[in-house]
Formats: C-alpha cells, sequence, structure tokens
C-alpha cells in the first residue's frame, strides 16, 4: 500500500515537473511581440500594422494574435489592423477573479479600445472569437461598424468540438489539477495529431507552430484559460443568440464547408435567421483554420462585408 502510493506521488511530482519545464522552455521561445493595456479584470496584449480605418481580429479558442499574422499583413495595405489577444490568451491576462464570459470579455476589449483612442471599428472573429465579436456588437452598436464571421462559434454546441471538447472540465479545481499535470504531456504527445485534426481537411501550415503561435496553446495557462472559455461559452451563447436581431451593422458569416470543429450549418443559421440582411458564404473543400490556410479569401470576405458599412456611412 505505502509502495503504491509512493508511486503515485512520484508520477504526481514527475508530472508536475514535465509541466513546469514544458512552460519555462514555450516562455523562452515567445515574447510579447505588442503593447500591454490594462483594462479592469486584465491586461491586453494587442499588435498593430498599417493604416486607414480601424480593424480588430480576435481569435479563437486556445489561440492568440499570432493566427492571424498573413491575414493582418494582407488587410494591413487598406486597414490600421489591431491583432488581439483575447483575455487569458497568449499574453493577454486574465486575472483569478475575472469572469470568462462573453459578456467580460467584450466589456474588456471595448475598455481597451478606448483607452487606445479607436473610436470606432469593424472586427473580424474567428471561431470563439466570433462569438465575442457578436457579443461587442450587441454591446457596443456605436463603436462597432462590421461584423466578420470566419467559422464562429454563434450558438450553444449540440456535440462536442472534435479534440477540444477535452477541455470542458466544470470543476475548478480538477481543470487546475489537470492544467499542471497531465494536460501538457498529453499535448506535446498528441499535439500533431490535434492540430491536424483542427485544420483538416487542409496541411497544418509549416509556420503555424512558431510565427503563428502554436505552441502557446501548449502551455499549462492556455489549457486552464481555454477551460474556462470553454465552459463558460455555453451560458454566453444562451443568453446573448436571442440579441442577434439587434444587430445593425453589416454582419457576414464565412465557413470552410468541411469544418470538422464547427458545424457550419448550425452556426450560420443562429446568425442569418436572426439577422436578414446577413451575407454567408462557404469556402469549399475548406476546414476551420481558413484564416490562415484561406487567409486572401478571409481578406476579400472581411472587405467585402466592411464596405457595406462604408455605403451606408
Amino acid at each position: 500500500m505505502l509502495t503504491t502510493l509512493l508511486i503515485v506521488i512520484c508520477i504526481f511530482v514527475g508530472l508536475i515537473w514535465f509541466t513546469a519545464k514544458m512552460d519555462s522552455s514555450i516562455e523562452s521561445s515567445f515574447r510579447p511581440s505588442g503593447k500591454l493595456t490594462p483594462v479592469e479584470g486584465g491586461i491586453i496584449h494587442w499588435q498593430k500594422q498599417g493604416n486607414g480605418p480601424s480593424l480588430v481580429l480576435i481569435h479563437g479558442l486556445l489561440g492568440n494574435s499570432n493566427n492571424f499574422n498573413e491575414l493582418a499583413k494582407t488587410l494591413a495595405q487598406r486597414y490600421t489592423v489591431y491583432s488581439v489577444d483575447r483575455p487569458g490568451s497568449g499574453f493577454s491576462s486574465r486575472y483569478k477573479n475575472t469572469s470568462a464570459s462573453f459578456e467580460q470579455q467584450s466589456k474588456m476589449l471595448l475598455e481597451w479600445m478606448k483607452k487606445e483612442g479607436i473610436e470606432k471599428a469593424s472586427i473580424a472573429g474567428h471561431s470563439m472569437g466570433g462569438g465575442i465579436a457578436l457579443r461587442m456588437a450587441i454591446d457596443a452598436p456605436n463603436v462597432i461598424e462590421s461584423v466578420s464571421l470566419l467559422c464562429p462559434l454563434t450558438t450553444p454546441l449540440k456535440g462536442g468540438a472534435g479534440p477540444l471538447s477535452i477541455l470542458y472540465i466544470p470543476n475548478e479545481f480538477v481543470r487546475n489539477s489537470v492544467a499542471k499535470t497531465i494536460a501538457s504531456p498529453l499535448r506535446s504527445k498528441l499535439g500533431r495529431k490535434q492540430v491536424a485534426q483542427i485544420f483538416h481537411p487542409e496541411p497544418v501550415s509549416i509556420s503555424f507552430a512558431v510565427e503563428g503561435g502554436g505552441l502557446l496553446a501548449l502551455h499549462s495557462r492556455s489549457f486552464y484559460e481555454g477551460s474556462r472559455d470553454t465552459v463558460s461559452a455555453q451560458g454566453s451563447l444562451h443568453r446573448q443568440q436571442s440579441s442577434y436581431g439587434k444587430i445593425q451593422c453589416p454582419v457576414g458569416v464565412l465557413y470552410g464547408e468541411k469544418d470538422t470543429i464547427l458545424n457550419p450549418n448550425e452556426h450560420i443559421e443562429a446568425v442569418t435567421s436572426a439577422i436578414d440582411s446577413a451575407v454567408q458564404k462557404v469556402i469549399p473543400d475548406a476546414g476551420h483554420m481558413i484564416p490562415i490556410t484561406q487567409a486572401q479569401t478571409c481578406a476579400d470576405f472581411i472587405i467585402e462585408i466592411d464596405s457595406k458599412s462604408r455605403q451606408v456611412d
């Protein structure tokens, strides 16, 4: 009995050590490349490039602003592009008692915009970032000029989100324990397979791991905060979906036809059934990571949707 207990303790300590070492390695490979803005509940990390009307890019679950490197570069020819790390993601912090709800994330991002003098902006959100973009349009109709949704999460999930389903851990103690012990070792072992599933059927970009910020998702904090995001998402979407019809700015939904993470039909319908003027498009043979794999198509779509707000002006 004592021997078994000692073995369990050794394994537990070993997992904690491995996770800490892995976190340290990731931290040494990445540094904040943008600016840090304190807001109520945390700190927002953001990057800026280009000139023109303001456009804010909001990434998805376990992502970060580097996911938009190619897309931001393309759009910077026409816009002042702000690529942000969502609260708790990338190099943005979320304080311990700060909610992970979409309402709170919207509030923090809108405060960041105000502090940085961004009076009005168009928003493009990928995956979970799409759900938060919609929340921002509901919360600040006089600030948000258009909303472009890229494979967005718009309605409560009826099933899991592929390999990301593992993040649904409602219990705080279990979530914290998993993040500090088995999450990183398992994900380092299964990481390539999981990333391939998320990109499917398109190939994973060679530059995704480092330049695209993919390795940051293996940090224990990323798992912990991603789990908080996942658990909060269901309630957040239940609360906001009935308000989509109130959104007055131009809205567009772009999906990869073969997205296996989110069901295109369900998440397109949630928007287009509530907003008659919403535009929808599907990219044949594309998957979930279209901001990376279909950057030019995404840029063209964002410009198309945003141009409608210019016509209104």
